[in-house]
C-alpha cells in the first residue's frame, strides 16, 4: 500500500491537487483513501460533490470510546474513493495539531490499515509543521512526501519548513521526499524561483500545473477536474503525476536551507554554492508510535462519567510497585511531584495511624524529565533522552537499573512528543518501556492502571516459561487500599493450609524476575472482581492464555467458605482436609459472633454505598440479628455490577440511588445505624454512623471487623456524661 503525504502552505491548492490525484489513481483501478488533515476540513469536498462529512474530532466529541466505529467517519465518494476528515477546533481555541494526533490514534485503534488500500493520500496543512501536523510524515505513515508550492516566496518558505520537519523525522534514515509539485499563480519570475528552490534542496519538479479557470469552474460544481473534465490537458497532467508517484522508486533525503540562505537563493540577492548533505547509514529507524490503543476502557470512559484522577497517576501507581526499575515522568516536575504524593500518601497514612516512623527516607523510584514551558512548545524528547542517559551512566540508588518506564503527562501529549523515540537507547543491560498516558488525555486513574498493566505484561512477561503445579499468581491487587495486606494475609493463610505457594504478585511490591516468570503460576487468583479486576483478567486470558480461578478473593464467611471448597477441589485436596479447615474457621466465627450479637440484635440498619458487592456486610448484619431496613446503591466510576443473593432480606433496595434524598429517607426509615462511604459531619439525630469501604479485607472474618466496630458504637451511652461530648461524637466520629 502506498501512503502519500501532500503538504503545502494554506491556500496553495494542495487540497485540489490531493483530490485530483486521488481521482486519477482511482481511475487507474486503485482503491484509494484520502484523509484531510486541515482544520478547515475541506480536503475531500471535491470528491463528495461539495458535501461536508462528520469530522473525526466532532465524532469523538459526541461519541463514547466504546461506541467508536470506522464506518461512522469514512464516507465513499466518486470513483469509490473513501474520504475522511480530521477536523479541528474553532479558530483561536484549543490545539489543532493535537487534534491530528488524536485522529491518527483513533484510526489506528479502529484498524484503518486493515482495509488494505492501494493508496492513502494525506492532505496536510504545511504552514506550521508542529508535532501534531507532522504526524502524517512519521515513518509509520507516509512512505512518500510531496510538497505543493507556487513560486511565491512565502509558499517556498513553507515548503522549506516542511523539509525541515521531514529531516527531523528522517535523521540517520533513508529519504522519503518525492519532489515538488508546482501550482502556478502566473506571477512574474515564478518559474525561475521554483526551479532555483528545487535545485537548492536537490528535489525534482515532478509536476507543473498552470493557472486555469477550469479549476474555478470545478470548485463551483463541487467536482474534481479529473471527474468534470477528464479529457482536458490538466486532467492528463494528473494522470501523469499519478503514474509517476506509483512508479517512483528513488526518493530523496530532506535537505532544507537555512533562513538566510533561502532568502538569498530564492530572491536572487547573491549566488553561492550549497554544500552537499552528509548522509550517514541508517543505524535504526525511528520506532513506530503505536500508542496504547487498548481494547478495554475504564468504566468512566465507557459511561461518559466525570474522570476520577488521571491516567498518568494511575500508571505511576503500578510501575512504582516493581523493584529494580525507574519510572520517568515525561513532563513538568510538578507532575512527578503530584504523582509522588499520590503513590506515597496511602502507606504514609497507614504507618502514621499506627504510630510508626521510618528510621530512613523512603521514596518510590520516580524521576522527571523536567519539561519547562519552552520545551512544551518546542518538544522535550532530547531532554528525555538526556535524562535516560544520565540515569544509565550515573551512580547512586537509581543508577544502573534494568528497566525504565517512560510515562507521558498532559503537556507531552498535547505537543505530540513521541516517547517511543527513546527506544534506541536500549542495550543489553537496559529495557525501556514507553507507556503513553498523556495525563488525563488518555483517560482517568483506572485507565492509567489498565494501560500500565498491559504494557508491562507485553514488555516483561516471558511467554516460554512453563507452569508449575500448586503455584498461583495474585492478580490486580490495589496498592492504594488499606485492605491490601490484610486481604493477602487472609488468603495466604488458606493457601498455606493447602500447601499452595505464591509465584508472583501481578502487580504489587514485586520484582522484574517475578513478572518475567509470571506464567510459572499454574492458576491466577483475582484479588478484586470489580471492573478493574475483570478488565485485567480479560486481557491476560486473551493475550497469555492465563487460567483464572472462577471467583476473586472472597469477602465474608459465606463467600470464603465457597471459595475454599472450590480451591480445594481445583488443587485436588481431600474433602476431609477441606472440611477440617472450614470447621476451624466456623468455630472462630461463631464464637466471636456470639460475643457481639447481644449488643446488635434488633437494631435497624440503613446502607448507602458505592460498593457493588455488599453481601458480606448484609450477612454479617443478619447473623448478628439486625434488621436491614434500607439499601441505596450509588453510581460509581470504578464499577457497575451490583449483585446480591440476599434481596429477600432487604426491606427496601434502590439502585442508582440519589444521595440528595438521604436526609428524607433517614427520617422515614428511622435507622439505628447508617453505613455510608464516608461519615457525615452533619448531626443526624439519634442515628449512629459508620463507614462501609469499597475495598474490604478478604477472608472469613471481613464482616466481623465491621460488627466489632458496631458493637463498640452501640456500647457507648451518649446520653450520659457531658452533653457536648455527644454532639462532638456525632460530628467527628469516623
Amino acid at each position: 500500500m502506498a501512503e502519500i503525504a501532500i503538504y503545502g502552505k494554506g491556500g496553495i491548492g494542495k487540497s485540489t491537487v490531493a483530490a485530483n490525484l486521488s481521482a486519477a489513481l482511482a481511475k487507474r483501478g486503485r482503491r484509494v483513501l484520502q484523509i484531510g488533515c486541515d482544520p478547515k476540513h475541506d480536503s475531500t469536498r471535491l470528491l463528495l460533490h461539495g458535501d461536508r462529512i462528520t469530522t473525526v474530532l466532532d465524532y469523538i466529541k459526541g461519541t463514547g470510546p466504546d461506541r467508536h466505529r470506522l464506518f461512522d467517519i469514512v464516507r465513499t465518494g466518486v470513483f469509490g474513493i473513501d474520504c475522511l476528515e480530521a477536523g479541528g477546533p474553532e479558530p483561536g481555541v484549543g490545539c489543532a495539531g493535537r487534534g491530528i494526533l488524536t485522529t491518527f490514534q483513533l484510526l489506528e485503534r479502529l484498524g484503518i490499515k486493515d482495509r488494505h488500500y492501494d493508496a492513502t493520500i494525506y492532505d496536510v496543512l504545511g504552514d506550521v509543521v508542529c508535532g501534531g501536523f507532522a504526524v502524517p510524515i512519521r515513518r509509520e505513515y507516509a512512505e512518500k512526501v510531496y510538497i505543493v508550492s507556487s513560486g511565491e516566496f512565502m509558499a517556498i518558505y513553507a515548503a522549506n519548513n516542511i523539509l525541515r520537519g521531514l529531516k527531523n523525522y528522517d535523521q540517520n534514515c533513508s529519504g522519503r521526499a518525492g519532489g515538488i509539485i508546482f501550482n502556478s499563480r502566473a506571477l512574474g519570475e515564478e518559474d525561475e524561483r521554483i526551479r532555483r528552490f528545487c535545485d537548492a534542496v536537490e528535489l525534482p519538479l515532478v509536476a507543473s500545473f498552470p493557472r486555469s479557470d477550469l479549476f474555478s469552474l470545478c470548485e463551483a460544481e463541487g467536482k474534481s477536474l479529473v471527474e468534470a473534465y477528464p479529457d482536458s490537458d490538466l486532467a492528463g497532467r494528473f494522470y501523469q503525476l499519478a503514474e509517476l508517484i506509483e512508479n517512483q522508486k528513488y526518493l530523496y533525503p530532506a535537505n532544507p536551507l537555512g533562513d538566510e540562505d533561502l532568502e538569498e537563493r530564492i530572491l536572487g540577492h547573491r549566488r553561492f554554492s550549497i554544500p552537499q548533505p552528509s548522509l550517514k547509514p541508517a543505524d535504526r529507524e525511528p520506532p513506530e508510535d503505536n500508542g496504547p490503543a487498548p481494547a478495554i476502557f475504564s468504566k468512566s470512559l465507557v459511561a461518559r462519567e466525570p474522570l476520577m484522577g488521571c491516567a498518568f497517576n494511575g500508571a505511576i501507581s503500578v510501575t512504582t510497585q516493581i523493584s529494580g526499575c525507574v519510572s520517568i515522568a515525561h513532563g513538568p516536575r510538578s507532575c512527578a511531584h503530584i504523582a509522588y504524593q499520590t503513590v506515597t500518601s496511602t502507606p504514609r497514612r497507614f504507618l502514621l495511624e499506627r504510630g510508626i516512623v521510618l528510621p530512613y527516607t523512603s521514596s518510590p523510584p520516580l524521576v522527571s524529565s523536567d519539561m519547562s514551558e519552552g520545551l512544551m512548545i518546542f518538544g522535550g524528547i532530547e531532554e528525555l533522552r538526556a535524562k535516560i542517559k544520565t540515569l544509565k551512566a550515573g551512580t547512586g540508588e537509581r543508577a544502573g537499573k534494568q528497566v525504565f518506564f517512560v510515562l507521558s503527562t498532559c503537556p507531552a501529549g498535547i505537543i505530540g512528543d513521541n516517547v517511543n523515540l527513546v527506544l534506541d537507547l536500549e542495550d543489553e543491560n537496559t529495557k525501556i518501556v514507553p507507556i503513553r498516558t498523556d495525563g488525563n488525555i488518555q483517560g482517568d486513574f483506572l485507565q492509567g492502571i489498565l494501560l500500565a498493566y498491559f504494557e508491562i505484561a507485553r514488555a516483561l512477561i516471558d511467554r516460554d516459561v512453563e507452569a508449575e503445579e500448586d503455584t498461583v499468581n495474585i492478580v490486580a491487587e490495589k496498592a492504594e487500599t488499606y485492605a491490601l495486606y490484610g486481604s493477602f494475609a487472609a488468603v495466604k493463610e488458606i493457601l498455606d493450609r493447602f500447601g499452595i505457594r505464591v509465584n508472583c504478585h501481578f502487580i504489587r511490591e514485586t520484582s522484574l524476575e517475578d513478572i518475567r516468570r509470571f506464567k510459572r503460576g499454574k492458576l491466577n487468583l483475582l484479588a478484586w472482581g470489580d471492573y478493574m479486576g475483570r478488565s485485567i483478567r480479560e486481557f491476560l486470558e486473551k493475550e497469555y492464555g492465563a487460567e483464572f480461578f472462577d471467583e476473586p478473593f472472597p469477602v465474608g464467611f459465606a463467600a470464603a467458605s465457597r471459595w475454599t471448597r472450590c480451591l480445594g477441589e481445583r488443587f485436588h485436596r481431600s474433602g476431609e482436609q477441606v472440611e477440617a479447615v472450614l470447621a476451624d474457621y466456623r468455630a472462630r466465627y461463631r464464637a466471636e459472633m456470639e460475643r457481639i450479637k447481644p449488643k446488635l440484635s434488633g437494631k435497624r440498619v440503613m446502607i448507602i454505598t458505592v460498593t457493588q458487592n455488599i453481601d458480606w456486610a448484609l450477612q454479617t448484619a443478619l447473623d448478628a440479628g439486625m434488621e436491614i431496613a434500607f439499601v441505596g446503591i450509588l453510581s460509581f466510576s470504578q464499577d457497575d455490577l451490583f449483585t446480591t443473593e440476599l434481596e429477600d432480606s432487604i426491606g427496601e433496595l434502590v439502585l442508582g440511588y440519589n444521595p440528595n434524598k438521604r436526609d428524607a429517607d433517614i427520617a422515614r426509615v428511622k435507622p439505628d445505624l447508617l453505613l455510608s462511604p464516608y461519615p457525615s459531619a452533619e448531626d443526624l439525630g439519634p442515628v449512629y454512623q459508620d463507614t462501609i469501604t469499597y475495598s474490604p479485607e478478604a477472608g472469613f472474618f471481613s464482616g466481623l471487623v465491621l460488627a466489632r466496630r458496631w458493637a463498640e458504637i452501640f456500647n457507648m451511652n451518649l446520653a450520659e456524661g457531658w452533653k457536648k461530648d455527644e454532639g462532638l461524637f456525632r460530628k467527628y466520629y469516623a
